[in-house]
């Protein structure tokens, strides 16, 4: 069993050799090439209420604009949400059976919202 590994590892040695070093060099990325600046982000929270007042749960809270990322309103109707930084940042709030509000948050300096669906 031994010979079998010992076989192994030079066939493996061998066929690093034979590729040679362009073949290691060609999987390692380029050191000029540009990497692309990842979007600085803000966390927008609040608080979804029905007509009553009362938190609503379960509410889904997006962006109009890329509705991919949503937040789900948890017990006491608060959601997080982390989007990129913008002057202003156009949400959508919708529960089936109270229906949807659209509301603006300021996307540089975001406080807490409170929001009433249907409204």
């Amino acid at each position: 069993m031994f010979a079998f590994f010992r076989s192994f590892v030079v066939l493996i040695a061998a066929t690093s050799l034979l590729a040679g070093p362009a073949c290691a060099a060609s999987s390692l990325p380029a050191a000029t090439e540009p990497v692309a600046a990842a979007p600085q982000l803000t966390l927008l929270t609040g608080t979804i209420l029905g007509a009553d007042g009362q938190p609503r749960p379960g509410v889904c809270v997006f962006p109009i604009a890329n509705r991919r990322l949503i937040a789900v309103t948890d017990a006491h109707g608060t959601f997080q949400l982390q989007v990129p930084i913008a002057t202003t940042q156009h949400l959508q709030a919708e529960y089936v059976g109270l229906g949807s509000t659209r509301f603006d948050i300021d996307g540089q300096h975001p406080q807490p919202a409170k929001i009433v669906l249907g409204q």
